[in-house]
């Protein structure tokens, strides 16, 4: 019994690492393609969250629909028009219009039905599309060197954090929204991301990575617990079935979707200023 345990365990981490290289061999690769490339990758990405967000929320289901044409929408325009960030926010008004017409329309919903579907509509956008589009922007703003490194960052306090807990964790952050979630693992993750940070910094001679290697760690596990929190509101323990051991593609990048607006805040800040 015990070996049949052992061997089922080790084919789940075998499944957990082969799906999370594949996640990160896309990301570094869209990243080395350059702009565009990475930037249709962001797109791609934030249409599946959201598509997990509103089928985890119960949305309707043609609000899902169309959100999914003008996603597709969005990409392909971007893919021959070339006009890059801005069709984000072209794109996104009419959604959102259209979205809010097609529910207020809507005879078989009650008020409070209708207002529900279009906190669902909103809070998507700001929690999910928003940060995927401040990726872009910190693409064409910065370059890649920052996009990259806030990955590793990321990925660093993800994994090592994880490790950490699951073989040392005893006292949980917040038992009632994440039990497996503990401040061993948090501080483990915090000082594997600080060792990161001191590889980026000799690598590529920015004194800034002290400071992301630092605030990585706190936001991305409030992300954890904020995903975590959508999770239980609506009695479901993985946003999607795509990535075995992982979850959904909200589930792998729940930490990112809280990282990056902080970040990009203070980047957009310091060339405000400068």
């Amino acid at each position: 019994m015990n070996k049949k345990i052992c061997k089922e365990k080790y084919f789940d981490f075998l499944i957990r690492f082969f799906t999370g290289f594949l996640f990160i061999f896309l990301i570094v690769f869209s990243i080395e393609k350059g702009d565009k490339f990475f930037r249709i990758v962001m797109m791609i990405l934030s249409f599946f969250c959201l598509f997990e967000f509103l089928t985890i929320s119960k949305t309707n289901k043609t609000l899902i629909k169309v959100a999914s044409f003008f996603f597709l929408f969005v990409i392909l325009a971007d893919i021959f028009m070339r006009k890059g960030l801005i069709l984000y926010i072209i794109c996104f008004i009419p959604y959102s219009t259209i979205f809010f017409i097609i529910q207020l329309l809507n005879k078989t919903s009650s008020h409070e039905e209708k207002i529900t579907q279009m906190n669902h509509l909103i809070l998507g956008l700001v929690y999910i599309i928003v940060p995927f589009y401040l990726a872009s922007y910190m693409y064409s703003l910065v370059g890649k060197e920052l996009v990259l490194g806030t990955f590793i960052l990321i990925w660093t306090n993800d994994s090592l954090s994880y490790l950490i807990g699951k073989k040392w964790g005893k006292r949980k952050i917040a038992r009632f929204i994440s039990p497996k979630k503990s401040i061993e693992g948090f501080i483990g993750g915090l000082l594997f991301c600080l060792i990161s940070g001191i590889f980026l910094y000799n690598a590529w001679g920015k004194k800034y990575w002290f400071i992301l290697s630092f605030i990585v760690p706190i936001f991305a596990s409030i992300g954890d617990l904020v995903e975590s929190t959508i999770k239980r509101s609506y009695g479901v323990k993985n946003s999607g079935i795509w990535f075995p051991g992982h979850g959904g593609f909200l589930d792998r990048l729940d930490s990112f979707i809280f990282v990056i607006p902080i970040i990009a805040t203070l980047v957009v800040s310091i060339h405000f200023f400068d």
